[in-house]
């Protein structure tokens, strides 16, 4: 019998695959094969999802399953499915391109099922399987350094995504999660953290999904928060669950210490963890480094000020910025923050003063709340002052 002629043989062929299966398996090949003699592909598609791959059971096998019986019927499942089966299977292959020649094999016949069908026939499903497919196709391509193949491909996809009514999330998840990797290879630490979270909120949070890739993740994540020239808000990554997972400490309290505007604590961490810091950053990222502790120490100053008036003196910014020493370097800093947006406002020079009329609306961890909900006990304090005073002092105008 020929390899082609037993790879027909479905029954044959998931016996063979339960003998060198674990005995935990032994009912699931039973059942896929029952549904598939019925033609079930809905129930099939169920118990290959929930009971063959979300199996630790199914690892070592989960190729030559996909290869010799799920692409029996390939055509007859949910696309998305099918390109999901075959991704849970490429941690058995041996390198990238091997993962990119099985990728390149299930797109093409994708794209020759999508091609027969009259143009008016055509639905989402393949669309939405091909920009898919071809996001984990670039992927790859970025780990084999083909860069400009990659982002040829990603270019396209964002193409057939904004042409699309709706799509999953399941591609959202993998066209960010490539950009994020496309955006970290070159150092586009603004972009990348966007994508980064953007990518976090497709997987609905689901820190599985990312499996031993976490505490790899979350470092790329906070270095480009960082570093990033236009990143002045971190209560995103400081308030998600993942943040927990940052194992290295002295990045930890620096995130915390630029969030809070704390100059005297950033440059603790600093002094007390140069030489891991100098290995992580050059000279150039310090020196932004500490032009972004001002700024955040600058916004914080704006924060606690009272609401009714905001307006900064030199002396106050000198005296809390200690990092700062002449007026020129306060009205350097304070166009900074307009330039940057952070910020709307006037500099008076004459009276060596700065008026906040706006800040940038920031995400906000619970201390931060607190001073909100203070200034708002104030402020109703206030009112309730000027309403006794006014039903005081006006009895005669109200008569």
């Amino acid at each position: 019998m020929s390899v082609m002629e037993i790879d027909a043989d479905i029954p044959t062929v998931l016996a063979v695959l339960r003998e060198n299966s674990s005995p935990e398996l032994s009912a699931v090949f039973y059942q896929l094969e029952d549904l598939y003699e019925r033609k079930l592909w809905y129930q099939l598609t169920l118990v290959l999802e929930t009971d063959f791959y979300g199996s630790e059971h199914s690892r070592g096998i989960r190729l030559r399953l996909f290869q010799r019986f799920i692409l029996n019927f390939y055509n007859k499942i949910n696309l998305l499915k099918l390109i999901q089966f075959l991704l849970a299977s490429l941690d058995e292959v041996e390198t990238a391109d091997e993962s990119l020649s099985l990728l390149n094999d299930l797109k093409l016949k994708i794209l020759k099922d999508s091609e027969k069908l009259e143009k008016e026939d055509k639905n989402d499903q393949y669309t939405q399987a091909l920009v898919f497919i071809s996001c984990e196709i670039a992927n790859i391509k970025l780990q084999l350094s083909e860069i400009d193949d990659a982002k040829k491909l990603l270019d396209d996809c964002q193409l057939k995504i904004d042409q699309l009514n709706s799509i999953d999330n399941r591609i959202n998840a993998s066209y960010y999660k490539t950009l994020s990797n496309y955006q970290k290879l070159s150092s586009d630490y603004n972009s990348y953290y966007k994508t980064s979270l953007l990518y976090l909120a497709c997987i609905n949070n689901d820190l599985t999904i990312l499996k031993d890739q976490k505490d790899e993740f979350i470092y790329n994540l906070s270095i480009s928060a960082i570093l990033g020239n236009k990143i002045y808000n971190f209560g995103e990554i400081i308030m998600h669950e993942i943040f927990n997972n940052l194992k290295i400490e002295w990045l930890k309290k620096l995130i915390l210490s630029l969030n809070d505007g704390n100059l005297i604590e950033f440059n603790k961490i600093l002094a007390k963890n140069e030489k891991d810091i100098k290995k992580s950053l050059n000279s150039l990222d310090l020196k932004f480094l500490n032009e972004k502790i001002c700024i955040m120490t600058f916004i914080k100053l704006i924060f606690i000020k009272s609401s009714n008036r905001k307006i900064l003196t030199y002396d106050e910014i000198l005296k809390e910025i200690t990092n700062l020493s002449t007026a020129a370097e306060i009205e350097h800093l304070c166009m900074k923050c307009l330039s940057l947006n952070l910020i709307k406002g006037y500099i008076n020079q004459v009276n060596k003063e700065i008026e906040i009329t706006w800040v940038q609306p920031r995400t906000m961890n619970k201390p931060q709340i607190e001073i909100i909900r203070n200034k708002l006990v104030d402020w109703n304090n206030n009112v309730s002052k000027l309403s006794d005073y006014m039903a005081d002092n006006g009895k005669q105008v109200w008569v």
